[in-house]
């Protein structure tokens, strides 16, 4: 949310050294993308999800039968790519889960729990005045479609994905989907801790392949938060995505 793909160019090129063909791709309304969110122009995770199908599908068409399609997706990222994977079954051979997190409130303890829920109550209403969210104002996230912070605002207060433009379970969807999934989050990270990012790898169904790494990335300068500075220590990351990717490829 809020952040351009040039952003994971040097983490793209460390999975590129490793052999990995990567590619990074903007979502609508930032980087590089011809759209930006406005009171004119709206949209939400529905048409996110099929972005990323589209997206998908181009790349199909390009591999060999040997090779392995999988999406990392960092935060919203990682949420847009399970809810693409309930969808779209037949789209990925496996999915990262990078400091990617269910946003309900309950993911967070004591006063940082009442803090996430009071933004549940506040950023869509927000939107809906303005015609967009301006997450640079407020400091979270970037200029983003009011239907985008709908969609968010309700998996944060309730726990559950029931997109605002889709008649799509996809609850049931998540549950059906089998493919290998790894979630990794990261110590000191704010805005997706451990049990945020546990109750999104739940939402797949326990006979699927899932498994989780809680990572310590060491210190990183006071006002830096881990859920972004995890791009400058991606050595630690690396290696786990790597391994894994190496691993569900055999037993494809």
């Amino acid at each position: 949310m809020g952040v351009r793909a040039s952003y994971y160019h040097h983490f793209a090129q460390a999975l590129q050294a490793q052999g990995i063909t990567a590619i990074t791709a903007d979502w609508r309304g930032q980087g590089s993308s011809s759209l930006r969110a406005s009171r004119e122009v709206d949209f939400g995770y529905e048409e996110l999800v099929q972005d990323l199908h589209e997206l998908i599908t181009e790349i199909r068409g390009t591999l060999q039968p040997s090779q392995s399609l999988i999406v990392v997706g960092h935060s919203l990222g990682g949420q847009i790519a399970s809810l693409c994977s309930a969808r779209y079954p037949q789209d990925l051979d496996g999915l990262v889960l990078l400091a990617a997190c269910l946003v309900h409130y309950k993911g967070w303890a004591g006063w940082q729990a009442q803090v996430i829920r009071l933004a549940g109550h506040l950023f869509y209403p927000l939107s809906r005045v303005v015609g967009y969210f301006p997450g640079k104002i407020i400091g979270f996230g970037g200029r983003e479609a009011r239907t985008v912070m709908y969609d968010w605002c309700y998996n944060l207060l309730y726990g559950s994905y029931r997109l605002a433009k889709s008649n799509f379970d996809y609850e049931a969807g998540l549950k059906r989907a089998q493919l290998p999934v790894l979630a990794i989050s990261i110590k000191s990270d704010r805005y997706a801790p451990q049990q945020a990012v546990e109750n999104l790898r739940q939402k797949f169904s326990s006979n699927t392949q899932r498994e989780h790494r809680h990572l310590d990335l060491g210190e990183s300068p006071s006002h830096k938060n881990p859920h972004f500075y995890w791009v400058k220590g991606s050595a630690i990351i690396l290696p786990e995505i790597v391994k894994w990717s190496i691993r569900i490829r055999k037993t494809r």
